[in-house]
């Protein structure tokens, strides 16, 4: 798995580098020195620090940083469209359908899954129905998931196989038929269905190759949405057992606290869903669609949301909920100040309360949040990409709504902590949520990029309460990562450590 320090009880010192710390008290350092999983020595000239038997490793022409953090992912999933069939690329219903086709003789799963398409890019405007993707896919199982992950369309067959019931979110035509298209409780059933007709071997493979990726991106830590309307149980357990080259926090998106309990875990949500996506039409607004009737709607009470979220805080357990519209956010906040209310903010801040995504949230919703202390974990990449002209959510929301869209330069100025996550393939490339962040349309939400990349980095680790890694200091674990050129223009990564086991790059290492 990789080169691991500590377990041959031989310092590292990295060399030659720009170091970036992000730690105030000294921002730059030239070379830093690795002992036992933890940062020694942090300075400029190593010689009078150099042990006996240290190994070197020469990064002349690099820049070393803390690594990146990504604070919002499903391993497995992305591991799966690492594989997957790309329809992100398609440009209309019926190249998205050729490239089912294109897919049947090649794909040996008994399952055909592609990813990424978006209805929004097309001259249609709709998605593809049941029908024409059981034609395309010869009457093999199909799904395909739009590019937000809360919507998907499935092949007749498996629209009348699948344990839909009452869920919520099946699409209908004006024949009252089901369309193919599913969204919120519909999409989950669907998504489960189709994990549990894949070979265990095929998940197997999902989840080295999604950590593997990571740790060549400059990725050490990945903080895992798990639950039982994603992957399931088995999925999750297996996150947590397995011995894996960077850290995965996992979160079980549930209520249910006996189950985090059994696991021995402190923190529980993440894909705990107060609404859906913009995209889909399912996130909750305070005002209707811009280009369809209704406002979405939510997904819990509050009442029964807030005594969860009582519960978990009392025994010093992390909420995490998931909120993308506007009225969803109201109702995350609500719940966190009702948790304050009942035994005092501090306890609440100690939890290190989270609100993943945080989309439409406005002025006086920012302020609530800066003074509860919850950690907002926003997508930059994914979402700004979304808020262009023209975009999604300008078609969804209308122009003034769009540009306000993901605040993150008004969030950080008010004192919010923020993390970043993502995801989709996107999480592979890091530097893009930096650039996202800092490239805001609305030039006053921007964040300034040191600013951004501490969010990529050091914000994970407060949204997973780690207080001994992040920053580039004397004490902290060893989670480093080293990419070619300046800290201005950062190239490919060429080295990540975590806890001081080099996991990518091993070919760098010389001897002293």
């Amino acid at each position: 798995m990789g080169v691991d320090a500590s377990d041959r009880d031989e310092p590292l010192l990295l060399v030659g580098a720009d170091v970036v710390t992000l730690d105030d008290a000294a921002p730059s350092a030239r070379a830093v020195l690795i002992r036992r999983r933890r940062i020694a020595w942090v300075g400029d000239d190593p010689s009078d620090v150099t042990p006996p038997g240290c190994r070197v490793l020469d990064l002349t022409g690099t820049t070393l940083q803390p690594a990146f953090v990504n604070a919002h992912t499903h391993l497995t999933n992305l591991g799966l469209m690492l594989s997957a069939l790309d329809l992100g690329v398609a440009e209309s219903v019926e190249d998205c359908l050729a490239a089912v086709r294109a897919n049947v003789d090649v794909t040996p799963d008994p399952v055909l899954w592609g990813i990424g398409w978006d209805e929004t890019r097309w001259p249609e405007h709709r998605a593809p129905t049941a029908d024409e993707l059981t034609v395309a896919a010869e009457g093999r199982p199909a799904m395909l998931s739009r590019s937000d992950g809360h919507c998907v369309v499935v092949d007749r067959t498996s629209l009348t196989a699948l344990p839909l019931g009452r869920a919520r979110g099946v699409d209908r035509g004006s024949d009252g038929r089901p369309t193919g298209l599913l969204r919120q409780e519909a999409a989950q059933v669907a998504q489960r269905w189709f994990v549990a007709q894949l070979p265990s071997a095929t998940l197997r493979h999902a989840r080295r190759l999604a950590v593997r990726e990571l740790a060549a991106s400059g990725v050490a830590s990945a903080h895992e949405m798990g639950g039982p309307h994603r992957m399931g149980p088995d999925d999750f357990d297996a996150w947590l057992a397995g011995d894996w080259p960077i850290e995965v926090v996992a979160y079980w998106g549930d209520v249910d606290l006996d189950f985090v309990a059994e696991r021995g875990l402190r923190r529980i949500g993440g894909s705990l869903l107060l609404d859906g996506s913009i995209g889909s039409h399912s996130a909750a607004l305070a005002s209707p669609y811009a280009d369809k009737s209704g406002a979405g709607q939510l997904y819990h009470d509050t009442e029964e949301l807030s005594e969860f979220a009582l519960q978990a805080t009392r025994k010093g357990i992390q909420v995490a909920l998931h909120a993308m519209g506007d009225r969803a956010i109201g109702q995350a906040i609500d719940v966190f100040e009702s948790v304050a209310a009942a035994i005092g903010p501090e306890q609440l801040r100690r939890t290190c309360p989270r609100l993943e995504y945080a989309a439409l949230v406005d002025a006086a919703d920012v302020r609530r949040l800066a003074a509860l202390g919850v950690v907002v974990t926003a997508q930059p990449a994914n979402d700004l990409d979304l808020a262009t002209v023209g975009g999604t959510y300008e078609r969804r929301l209308g122009a003034d709504r769009a540009r306000a869209a993901n605040p993150l330069g008004v969030l950080q100025r008010a004192g919010v902590p923020l993390a970043f996550g993502s995801d989709d393939v996107q999480a592979l490339d890091p530097w893009a949520t930096v650039r996202s962040a800092a490239s805001h349309p609305e030039e006053g939400m921007r964040m300034d990029a040191t600013a951004a990349l501490r969010a990529a980095t050091l914000g994970g680790r407060l949204a997973a309460r780690q207080p001994m890694v992040g920053a580039i200091r004397a004490g902290n674990r060893a989670d480093l990562a080293a990419f070619e050129g300046t800290p201005a223009a950062p190239g490919q990564c060429v080295l990540t450590t975590v806890a001081g086991r080099v996991v990518h790059g091993l070919g760098l290492l010389s001897y002293a």
